[in-house]
């Protein structure tokens, strides 16, 4: 299996001495004349990364499209959320140590038990550019956003949790979204995930 040959290494990047997931696995098939290894390998990457597709002419890559409706609570009250990834295509490409990357945009929507609309918003990583570096927020994408339970639960507010990360590695910003009761949003970086070291502006 390709997973159980991934290796990580460090990697030293504009973003500092970093953990990556290097796609060993991959390389070596990549190497060999087997075709058939390499479209396996291939796969599994796709999958192991939520990859759609990439395009073989220009390497172009994009993730898949996500959908997650659930019913959430807050403060009793219960409300349906509706969270769509999408690969953006009119946003500008991401090109990183990874490759040429689409980025997406989220589009998140909360609804009141009545049927009225409490938060309406499409999301892309500039939502976050203020708490961002200017090389990580051109070489990053907006990967995932997700309801935070035990959050909503300490502040009584309904929590949602992004990631703006660098594609296919486990190098990520985590940020907390809070909608308050009456369909106000806050934005701040997770703390509690510690702090990432970034080279100086003047490094390459």
């Amino acid at each position: 299996m390709l997973s159980s040959l991934f290796v990580t290494l460090p990697c030293q990047n504009e973003y500092g001495m970093k953990q990556i997931t290097i796609m060993a696995a991959l390389v070596m098939a990549c190497m060999t004349g087997c075709t058939s290894d390499k479209k396996a390998a291939q796969e599994e990457v796709k999958q192991m990364f939520q990859l759609e597709s990439v395009d073989e002419n220009s390497g172009l890559q994009r993730m898949q499209v996500s959908r997650i409706r659930q019913e959430i609570a807050c403060k009793g009250k219960k409300f349906q959320l509706a969270v769509e990834r999408t690969p953006d295509d009119k946003l500008p490409h991401v090109k990183s140590d990874m490759g040429l990357f689409v980025d997406n945009s989220i589009q998140v929507k909360i609804t009141r038990d009545n049927g009225t609309t409490l938060f309406d918003k499409a999301f892309t990583k500039n939502d976050f550019a203020a708490y961002l570096p200017e090389k990580y927020l051109k070489r990053s994408v907006l990967e995932g956003l997700v309801f935070d339970d035990v959050r909503s639960a300490e502040k009584k507010e309904i929590v949602l949790a992004a990631s703006v990360s660098y594609p296919m590695t486990d190098l990520y910003i985590p940020f907390i979204l809070v909608v308050s009761q009456d369909g106000r949003l806050s934005i701040s970086k997770d703390e509690d995930m510690g702090e990432m070291t970034f080279l100086k502006d003047n490094e390459e």
